[in-house]
C-alpha cells in the first residue's frame, strides 16, 4: 500500500494531484485544515494537509508487492489514531446519555414533589399549624408505602375530633325539667337550631317541651320562635329578666325539656355576654350549647372561646355548613375550646337540616371532597 501526505492551499488542487499520482482508487485517510502566519503580520495563511493511500500492486508474476515498512507504519498509526478517536467519541456519548438521564430523573422527581406539595397544601390548607403537624404524623404512620390520599388525611383528622353523638333527651321522671340553652354570636342560627331540636324531641322522642326566649332585642326572633312553637304544639314564653326566667321555668315544671333561646352577642361584646350569664346564673342543671358558624375564621376562634367560656358551654353546635365555602377555623376552635361537637346544621328545614355530628362528618367539612368523591354530608342530605 502506498501512503502519501499532501499539503496545499486548496483541497481541490490536492485532490487533482492525488488522482494524478495515485489514481482514481486512492482513498483519503485524513484531512486537516491548518492556519499559518503569512508574510504580512496578523494575516493568517490557510493550508490543508491530506493523507491519501492506494493499494500498490505490481504485476510481476502476478504476485503482490509488499509496501514498504515506512508506509505500513504510518498507516497503522493513522488507524490506531482513528480507533482512539472513535473510543473517545463513544465514551463522550455514553457520558452525555448518563447526564441526560440524571437530568430527566431530577426533573421528574422535582415535578412529582411539586405535585405532592401542591396536593399536600390543598388537603391540609384548612387545618391550623399545630394540628397539621399531628395529622401529618398520623398519616405517615398509617401509610408506609405510596402517596396518601385525601381519605387518609380525613381519617387522621377524624381521630382528633371529639363528638358527643348528639344529646340523649329524656323525660324528667318526676324531677325538674332538663334545661338546654343555646347561645352564640349574632346571626349563627340559634333560633332555627332550637326549633330543630324541639321538633326532634316532640316528633321523634315524644317528649313534652317548653320554649323560652330571652332574646327580646329582636322582635322577629320572638315571632319566629312563637311560630315554630305553634306549629309543633309546644308552650312558649318570653322572659325579660332573671326573675322572669325563674318564674317561667317554674311554670314549665311539668315539661320534660325546656329550651332557652338567647340574644346573639358579638364575641367582642363582653358586657352583653356577661348580661346573658347573669340572667341564667340562677338556673340549676343547665346544658349549654355554643353555636358557631362552620365558616368561622381562625382569628375569631380564640375570641369566641375566650369570651363565651364564662358560660361554661358543654358542647358545640356547628351551624350553616351549607353556606360555608371554607372551614379553616374549625380545628382552631376545637383545639382552643376542647369542646365536643353535638350537632351540625346545613339548611333552614325543620327538623331535617340538623344532623348528629361525627368525626368523619366534621373532617369532611375541614378537608372538602374533590369532584370524584361524595362526602358523608352529601349522603346525609340525599337521604
Amino acid at each position: 500500500m502506498i501512503v502519501r501526505r499532501y499539503t496545499g492551499s486548496s483541497l481541490e488542487t490536492i485532490r487533482e494531484v492525488i488522482a494524478r499520482e495515485l489514481g482514481e482508487n486512492a482513498v483519503i485517510i485524513n484531512s486537516q485544515k491548518k492556519n499559518k502566519m503569512g508574510l504580512i503580520p496578523g494575516l493568517k495563511k490557510v493550508s490543508f494537509e491530506v493523507i491519501a493511500a492506494v493499494e500498490d500492486i505490481v504485476d510481476a508474476d502476478n504476485q503482490p508487492v509488499k509496501a514498504n515498512d515506512q508506509n505500513d507504519e504510518v498507516l497503522q498509526m493513522l488507524i490506531n489514531e482513528q480507533k482512539q478517536q472513535y473510543r473517545n467519541l463513544r465514551r463522550s456519548i455514553k457520558f452525555l446519555d448518563e447526564k441526560i438521564a440524571e437530568v430527566d430523573n431530577h426533573v421528574e422527581g422535582f415535578s412529582d414533589k411539586m405535585v405532592v406539595n401542591h396536593q399536600h397544601d390543598s388537603v391540609l390548607g384548612n387545618i391550623h399549624t399545630e394540628w397539621r403537624t399531628q395529622v401529618n404524623k398520623k398519616v405517615k404512620l398509617k401509610v408506609k408505602h405510596g402517596s396518601p390520599n385525601r381519605q387518609h388525611y380525613r381519617h387522621a383528622l377524624g381521630t382528633m375530633i371529639n363528638t358527643t353523638g348528639g344529646i340523649k333527651f329524656k323525660s324528667r321522671q318526676f324531677t325538674s325539667p332538663h334545661v338546654h340553652v343555646v347561645l352564640g354570636p349574632t346571626g349563627v342560627g340559634k333560633t332555627t337550631s332550637i326549633a330543630k331540636l324541639t321538633a326532634k324531641c316532640v316528633l321523634k322522642d315524644k317528649l313534652n317541651v317548653g320554649l323560652l326566649t330571652i332574646d327580646t332585642f329582636r322582635v322577629a326572633a320572638v315571632d319566629q320562635l312563637r311560630e315554630y312553637a305553634s306549629l309543633l304544639g309546644v308552650e312558649f314564653a318570653v322572659a325579660f329578666s332573671a326573675k322572669e326566667i325563674e318564674s317561667q321555668l317554674h311554670r314549665f315544671q311539668d315539661k320534660d325539656i325546656v329550651f332557652i333561646d338567647t340574644p346573639g352577642r358579638s364575641h367582642f361584646d363582653t358586657m352583653g355576654i356577661k348580661d346573658i350569664h347573669n340572667n341564667l346564673n340562677s338556673i340549676q342543671k343547665t346544658s349549654i350549647l355554643l353555636a358557631v358558624p362552620a365558616n368561622i375564621r381562625q382569628q375569631d376562634a380564640d375570641a369566641i372561646v375566650n369570651n363565651f367560656s364564662s358560660m361554661i358551654p358543654d358542647a358545640l353546635l356547628i351551624t350553616k355548613t351549607d353556606e360555608a365555602t371554607n372551614c379553616d377555623g374549625l380545628t382552631r376552635l376545637l383545639a382552643q375550646s376542647k369542646l365536643p361537637i353535638a350537632y351540625i346544621t346545613n339548611g333552614q328545614r325543620v327538623p331535617e337540616d340538623m344532623h348528629i355530628a361525627t368525626p368523619e362528618l366534621i373532617a369532611s367539612l375541614i378537608i372538602p371532597t374533590n369532584q370524584t368523591e361524595m362526602t358523608e354530608q352529601e349522603l346525609i342530605i340525599d337521604k
